[in-house]
């Protein structure tokens, strides 16, 4: 239903992502709104890992509420407010991301909404119909 690829001629990704994702013509697509690492409580967790884990524990469950899962991701744009946090952002994603990896991005922005944010994530993924 989706083909995944890293083709000749484009640089090789650095990390684990597809350069590109072609998705058939008879497929249902789910839009994800951007998911951040707020506690149930509504409490911000510190830590940039605890945030990475909830914004990833919160897009599974979105996923499921659609009867899908992590393999039906196509594309995922992260977003974080420090360069520091990069190497844990892919350690998350790497840990999350099924096989083969969605087309993936990710940007550094100046902040959230919400003081105290340091990562937020959307998605997009897509089932056969």
């Amino acid at each position: 239903m989706a083909d995944y690829r890293n083709p000749a001629g484009v640089p090789v990704p650095p990390s684990r992502y597809s350069q590109s994702v072609r998705v058939e013509r008879n497929a249902e697509y789910l839009y994800l709104s951007g998911q951040v690492g707020i506690e149930p409580d509504g409490s911000i967790p510190a830590d940039f890992d605890r945030q990475a884990e909830l914004t990833w524990d919160y897009i599974e469950r979105l996923l499921a509420d659609h009867g899908m899962t992590m393999a039906n991701l196509v594309k995922v744009q992260g977003f974080l407010t420090s360069a520091e946090h990069v190497a844990g952002y892919k350690k998350w994603r790497d840990l999350r991301m099924p096989e083969a990896p969605p087309a993936s991005t990710v940007v550094i922005v100046s902040g959230f909404v919400a003081p105290g944010l340091l990562i937020e994530i959307d998605a997009v993924a897509a089932r056969e119909l």
